[in-house]
């Protein structure tokens, strides 16, 4: 992969529309990911391979560039020992299939302004982000904006730029990856769903524990994604029962509660054959 297929500033890497999304996009779910590194990789990956992917549109990416002072590259991984093609993992494989890419600023108009006008997603997700999510940009997203955190077991614990550095420091023999919602306090909001525990190494650090945990959430992101667009489904498909049990079908009118029950029950049944049928 050549380094010039990517924009090295800050700002939006186009094409706008991703070609490789199929034609009923308008029916999946649109997806942006916050992410850098194997974390962002991963998270991408899911979303854009296997089972997910005839679920979910991913419109955009936003991704660290540690070159800039925004992304608190200082406190974060990006300390310990790394290569550039770490950095650049996200930023290239984003590239390669076509997806817009933004490594600038988000609390900025810049940004604001691609998240409604254009990439306008009904789900964010957040992986290794080195940048505070402004509430507008959290608030924006109908089914939530979540984040995946290395943590204890227990929620809220080990908040911050380098939480595995702390568990190490605290004598931890293993982790998990929470996912939690983004919230104006970083690493705070409320509690969705934890991973398996993974065991932490003697003295590794959060690059290569990174590098041991990731490779091992494929099911968990699967799983998790799933879970939110199946309570979405669940909740139309109620909302569109309610009407259609409350409406009275028109050649039923004005021939009483016998028919109008008569009624009742043709629109349950018609929406059983419809359940039935998928």
């Amino acid at each position: 992969m050549k380094a010039q297929i990517w924009s090295q500033t800050s700002g939006v890497n186009g094409p706008r529309c991703a070609p490789h999304l199929r034609q009923n996009s308008a029916r999946l779910a649109r997806i942006a990911v916050f992410g850098s590194f194997v974390g962002g990789y991963h998270v991408l990956s899911e979303l854009l391979f296997g089972e997910l992917a005839d679920r979910v549109a991913v419109v955009g990416v936003a991704t660290d560039d540690p070159t800039q002072p925004f992304t608190n590259a200082k406190v974060r991984l990006w300390k310990y020992p790394h290569t550039p093609d770490d950095e650049l993992l996200v930023r290239r494989f984003a590239a390669s299939q076509k997806l817009p890419v933004f490594t600038g600023r988000v609390k900025s108009p810049e940004f604001h302004e691609l998240m409604v006008n254009d990439w306008r997603p009904s789900l964010c997700l957040m992986a290794t982000f080195g940048q505070k999510i402004p509430n507008h940009i959290i608030q924006f997203p109908r089914l939530g904006f979540f984040n995946f955190h290395h943590s204890g077991p227990m929620w809220p614990s080990y908040p911050g730029p380098d939480p595995i550095a702390a568990m190490v420091r605290d004598g931890r023999n293993d982790l998990v990856l929470t996912m939690h919602k983004v919230s104006d306090v970083i690493d705070d909001g409320e509690f969705v769903t934890r991973s398996h525990p993974v065991a932490i190494p003697a003295g590794v650090n959060a690059i290569e524990l990174h590098r041991i945990t990731w490779p091992q959430m494929g099911g968990f992101i699967r799983q998790a994604v799933n879970d939110i667009l199946d309570a979405d489904e669940l909740r139309n498909e109620e909302n569109n029962s309610w009407t259609m049990h409350e409406e009275p079908a028109p050649y039923f009118t004005g021939e009483g509660t016998r028919s109008s029950v008569r009624a009742r029950r043709s629109t349950d049944d018609c929406m059983a054959g419809l359940r039935a049928s998928r």
